[in-house]
């Protein structure tokens, strides 16, 4: 079914800055796109550490669970990169936007791969003990999408980030558990303060459905949502390059979309991920929450702008659409995103203390940037 993007009647909040004019959005805007949701990390039966994950069984989660789109990232390590996954006559479904992909296993570090088709792998897989900007040349070569995997986790990534990543996983897993995604942050906002552009996603890793990891680091958890054009593989891949993505503890969680008014008309025209010039002129962010489960109708969240990586303004609300106004100084590389911590009431039963109180985060509205 599509889902277009719809919001709520704006709700005025004080700022400790100058008070946001009143907004004129259109209550049924739709900003031109659909919120696609996808797990962007999952393993199956064609993993060698995925024995007890057939992919029956994960396609009737994703179904359960509303997602709109399913990609398999089996490791390529054990087959010599020759990819057993896209041959599999399970993944021939209907019912939902099916990617291409495959997790690249180095001593290096693991990176995810992405596309509508498939693709020469073998030619990457050659590549995969030798410099990151050879590797990422041929990615690019043949239309792929490049993202790195758990850049601090247990395989850390060592290939570089400025060879042309085109998204890094800053949530993989639960944010807290079995490693915590903080320092991943932490990461990405250091990358952006060297003027880096990177789109943010996440992944559950998922490998198994049995056993007391399947009740955790299943399908979903977390969800990336992605603004696309529409409900094709390809759509969805430009609006997950761009960076029109957010990412949720769980499919059923709270939403969160950031976007600003930049040319102070009041209509936010400007969509996390996009760039505008830095004029000196004031923006105002508008913060939207949708999808809000039963339990947290009314219920107080805490929605946290940071600014440069840095705690800007922070309110504790159960408001579901915020107006924050600010002016990023003119010629200088200023950045936006949003972190929504509150109850994480979707969790599995007796779970929510293995996910935090991470709710969800936006990737940013950058301001002077290139490109």
């Amino acid at each position: 079914m599509r889902r277009l993007i719809r919001w709520m009647p704006a709700i005025c909040v004080a700022c400790e800055g100058p008070a946001a004019p009143a907004p004129s959005d259109p209550p049924d805007d739709t900003f031109g796109g659909l919120w696609l949701g996808i797990d962007l990390h999952l393993h199956s039966t064609h993993s060698d550490d995925a024995p007890d994950n057939p992919i029956p069984e994960l396609l009737d989660v994703a179904r359960a669970r509303g997602l709109d789109a399913f990609v398999l990232t089996d490791h390529d390590n054990h087959v010599d990169g020759e990819i057993t996954t896209w041959a599999d006559p399970d993944l021939e479904v209907d019912d939902l936007i099916v990617l291409f992909g495959v997790e690249l296993t180095t001593a290096t570090g693991h990176a995810n791969l992405f596309s509508a088709t498939p693709w020469d792998h073998p030619a990457l897989y050659a590549l995969r003990d030798g410099p990151g900007a050879a590797l990422a040349a041929e990615a690019h070569r043949q239309g792929l999408h490049l993202s790195a995997n758990h850049p601090l986790n247990g395989d850390p990534w060592e290939f570089g980030f400025d060879i042309g990543l085109d998204s890094m996983e800053v949530w993989n897993a639960l944010f807290p558990f079995p490693t915590d995604n903080q320092p991943s942050l932490a990461l990405w906002d250091a990358r952006m303060e060297q003027g880096q552009r990177l789109p943010g996603r996440g992944g559950s890793d998922c490998h198994h459905q049995t056993g007391i990891e399947a009740a955790g680091l299943n399908v979903g958890n977390p969800t990336t949502w992605i603004v696309s054009e529409d409900r094709t593989a390809e759509a969805l891949l430009a609006g997950l390059a761009a960076g029109h993505a957010s990412v949720t503890y769980a499919p059923t969680a709270e939403r969160i979309l950031l976007r600003a008014d930049a040319d102070g008309d009041g209509i936010s025209e400007v969509l996390m991920g996009d760039t505008i010039p830095a004029t000196g002129d004031p923006i105002v962010l508008r913060i939207d929450l949708d999808q809000i489960p039963e339990a947290q109708v009314g219920a107080e969240r805490t929605i946290t702008v940071l600014r440069n990586g840095v705690v800007w303004q922070t309110r504790q609300t159960p408001d579901t659409t915020l107006h924050l106004q600010d002016t990023p100084p003119a010629g200088e590389r200023t950045w936006y995103r949003v972190e929504v911590h509150g109850e994480t009431v979707e969790a599995p039963a007796g779970l929510s203390g293995l996910y935090g109180p991470m709710i969800g985060l936006t990737n940013p509205i950058h301001v002077g940037f290139d490109g």
